[in-house]
């Protein structure tokens, strides 16, 4: 199947190019560091930029999902545009309006194929927001950790206002390190961001196998044959 993914990914090369380039503005963007920025290599990183896995939920989902729609939409408008010409006007090949329309649809294909994350940045978005559970020693933790933060600024507020009285400029005291918060999803996260999370989860595994691609091709046969 290795070998299927690559074809697909040289084959469809614009568009795998230009997606590879969208996961390295928003890693920039999202400040994930990355460590191998060549997008068209031969494994399963072709198409992609090799980057640390995000902790942070918001991060790691923008991160690969807007590249993803970009891709959809530049694939919708394209695709749309080159079958319009080539399949319900029927431009003929003596025109030269025919080699646009095949242009567009071939630059259409080739970000349609291009669309989705790698697996392994969906499992990480999956994980972070289904799959992390607080046991009860997390949930106390982390009421400790509150109950320091609101002590700390009220304590910095009385100071504030102790040193307002007597004319003297505030200076905070330096901020002493509590610890981190851990959390779970809210159940308004997780409903919200379901049906992308799927989408991106289910169309990863759909073209590190392939499937777009040889979809893509069966479609443009048949519409050729009919």
């Amino acid at each position: 199947m290795k070998i299927i993914y690559l074809i697909s990914k040289y084959a469809t090369f614009f568009g795998a190019l230009i997606k590879g380039l969208w996961e390295h503005i928003f890693c920039g963007i999202f400040k994930i560091f990355v460590e191998d920025a060549r997008y068209l290599q031969p494994n399963e990183l072709c198409g992609h930029v090799e980057h640390s896995l995000s902790h942070n939920r918001a991060k790691t989902f923008f991160s690969i999902f807007i590249p993803s729609l970009i891709n959809a939409v530049l694939a919708f408008f394209l695709c749309s545009a080159g079958f319009t010409g080539l399949f319900v006007l029927k431009v003929a090949h003596t025109n030269a309006m025919f080699w646009i329309y095949a242009v567009l649809l071939y630059l259409g294909i080739s970000f349609l194929c291009n669309i989705f994350p790698l697996v392994e940045d969906a499992m990480n978005n999956w994980n972070l927001i289904y799959g992390v559970k607080l046991s009860e020693e997390d949930k106390k933790l982390n009421e400790e950790i509150k109950e320091k933060i609101k002590a700390n600024k009220a304590f910095e507020k009385e100071q504030k206002k102790l040193a307002k009285e007597k004319g003297k400029p505030f200076k905070p005291s330096a901020k002493e390190d509590i610890g981190i918060i851990k959390s779970q999803s809210s159940i308004f996260t997780k409903i919200i961001l379901f049906i992308p999370s799927v989408v991106l989860y289910a169309g990863a595994y759909l073209e590190k196998y392939a499937v777009t691609f040889i979809l893509s091709v069966i479609a443009v046969a048949a519409a050729i044959i009919i």
